[in-house]
């Protein structure tokens, strides 16, 4: 109990239910996948898990914000979570539904509890395994390895430690202080928004094209470097984020991966360091994200971890794919932001003026 009340163990405990929970879903999709022959019904459940996993994050958030209660939420999310394991083998279907609904939950509740001492490390340590959880667990779908006892026993686990967190939210989150000139440091302007969405677009575009055909090809020896990769971004984006800014983490990380992940995807090493540097970068973005929305830590990663997601996959499967996986787009977008930059130096020069 005591060693629950400690910051840093609450997160590793909510870092290994994220890698557990994405684990249940990699794996119920991969094996929805084989078990199914219709292929209809394999898209419409594959689409289901998404919608609600993503899609439902910002819902979830405004309901969270209302109740106050993370500790709630994320029992909820783990009940549901060992609801479907146990279903699965009968009703793959209802147990794809709750396992989306789970997932849902609890990237918000746990996120937010990550995210309350506004350091972005927080953040990166909860997100790390999530990634790797999913690529492993559709490794083992994949591959028709059994593991659904172990995914029962790990989720009643989670949930037993779970309920030993504090109850009461002042308890579980410790609000660090606000420090005004922290924030003006940190504040998103409209350059910095559009840079970096720019900045991921132009990352992701290659990034979720390649991994897609990895997952077509069966090439799991590289899905499983790219899931090491991620993990151990997240983790030391955030630890250095923290440290040298968020902001300028933000548009050194994004910057490097950006040519990597575009133009050496048959270079497994440049590759995966462009996947390390591109998932750094979810830390300190998911932080000027809390600054932008003056402190409403739930939204924020309702947006980061779902909507941003389900919305940039929106994107991808519609004609605007052919311009975003072109090299015009690159080259456009590269000017758009040396446009951006020269803007934002020479409004600073004069302000120095």
């Amino acid at each position: 109990m005591n060693l629950l009340k400690r910051d840093f163990n609450v997160i590793l405990l909510l870092g290994a239910g994220h890698g557990l929970n994405d684990m249940i879903a990699g794996y119920f999709m991969g094996g929805f996948v084989h078990i199914q022959a219709d292929l209809l019904q394999i898209s419409i459940g594959l689409f289901l898990y998404n919608l609600l996993a993503f899609g439902g994050q910002y819902p979830f958030a405004l309901l969270m914000e209302k109740y106050k209660s993370p500790k709630n939420f994320l029992l909820l999310a783990y009940g549901l979570n060992i609801s479907a394991v146990l279903l699965f083998s009968q009703f793959p279907q209802l147990s794809i539904v709750l396992a989306g609904v789970a997932s849902a939950i609890y990237h918000v509740s746990g996120g937010t509890i990550c995210a309350a001492r506004n350091k972005a490390a927080g953040i990166g340590l909860f997100a790390a395994p999530g990634v790797a959880g999913l690529i492993f667990g559709g490794y083992f779908a994949f591959n028709n390895i059994s593991i659904s006892p172990w995914l029962l026993v790990s989720a009643i686990i989670i949930f037993v430690l779970l309920t030993m967190l504090p109850g009461k939210q002042n308890e579980l989150v410790a609000e660090a202080k606000k420090d005004t000139e922290a924030h003006k440091k940190f504040q998103l302007d409209q350059h910095d928004l559009v840079m970096i969405l720019l900045l991921t677009i132009i990352s992701l575009r290659s990034a979720v094209w390649d991994i897609f055909q990895l997952i077509h090809q069966n090439n799991f020896s590289w899905l499983i470097a790219i899931a090491l990769s991620a993990f151990a971004g997240k983790i030391s984006g955030g630890w250095i984020a923290d440290r040298i800014g968020w902001r300028l983490y933000t548009y050194l990380s994004l910057g490097l991966a950006t040519p990597l992940i575009t133009f050496f995807r048959d270079e497994l090493i440049l590759f995966c360091i462009g996947i390390g540097l591109l998932q750094s970068s979810i830390p300190s973005t998911t932080m000027l994200l809390i600054r932008s929305l003056k402190g409403k830590k739930e939204r924020a990663i309702g947006l980061s971890f779902g909507t941003a997601i389900i919305a940039g996959a929106l994107i991808f499967y519609t004609p605007a794919r052919t311009l975003i996986l072109s090299n015009l787009f690159i080259w456009i977008s590269g000017l758009i932001m040396v446009i951006l930059l020269s803007l934002t130096y020479y409004k600073r020069l004069r302000k120095a003026l």
